[in-house]
């Protein structure tokens, strides 16, 4: 530290709070030049250290802001209607989507498209769609698949040429926990395609109570034929019954 008594610098100058020309020390780079310290008085250089410091700062504020700012594009919701569909038919599908903010650009499976909705029609079999959309610096995408599937059927029958008359699910997931009441001379049915596999029926939490399942060629209402494995109760009128039907 120097002040007015200090006598170990001689070539101090308190005007400049630097020492003389001679004895300078090189100092900051501006502009591409290195500049001496005693270019400028203590107090410009302070003054201008200031400057640069918050020049600096603000930058790096802004940057930050920018950043933590940017609202990049996001597909908040993207369904479709039917999402399965049976066996043989042929369906309309309707997408529809939100998105956080306005597209620049959006496609579906790469055609491209307006709005929040879009409709594909004589879809025959289990398709993806994929949406697309970008806001100029940001991309997202999303997914949904159409399932074909067939129907499983359940209830009570007094024969196996009845199956078709029972209720039923469209579905790929064999499965489910059902309610049927057997009146006289009726048997619980579970009829499902051979594809998805055996099933284990349960009453009252024990495995069986069925015959050993038949096959069956059976035809939906659009003419789309499968083979089933047809389950039947080995007793008939078995009254209110729930029976809980698990994958093997």
């Amino acid at each position: 530290m120097h002040d007015e008594y200090c006598n170990c610098c001689p070539d101090w100058n308190d005007d400049k709070n630097r020492f003389q020309p001679e004895n300078r020390f090189v100092g900051d780079i501006e502009d591409g030049k290195r500049y001496p310290f005693d270019v400028y008085k203590k107090a410009e250089a302070d003054e201008r250290f200031a400057v640069k410091q918050t020049e600096t700062d603000l930058q790096t504020l802004t940057a930050r802001v920018e950043t933590l700012e940017y609202n990049g594009i996001k597909i908040t919701s993207f369904t479709a209607d039917p999402t399965v569909c049976e066996l043989g038919s042929s369906n309309t599908i309707l997408l529809s989507w939100a998105l956080n903010k306005t597209p620049t650009e959006q496609n579906i499976n790469g055609t491209p498209v307006s709005g929040n909705s879009a409709q594909f029609t004589d879809v025959t079999s289990d398709t993806t769609y994929t949406l697309n959309v970008l806001d100029g610096n940001m991309h997202d995408a999303a997914s949904v698949t159409i399932n074909f599937a067939n129907r499983i059927y359940f209830g009570a029958a007094a024969n196996l040429s009845d199956i078709a008359a029972l209720d039923s699910v469209v579905s790929d997931n064999p499965a489910r926990t059902i309610n049927v009441n057997a009146g006289v001379n009726e048997h619980i049915i579970y009829a499902l395609p051979v594809r998805l596999g055996k099933v284990a029926l349960y009453s009252s939490g024990i495995e069986g109570g069925f015959e050993e399942p038949v096959l069956q060629v059976l035809t939906n209402s659009y003419s789309y034929q499968e083979t089933y494995l047809i389950y039947r109760s080995t007793n008939a009128n078995l009254g209110q019954t729930t029976i809980e039907v698990k994958e093997r």
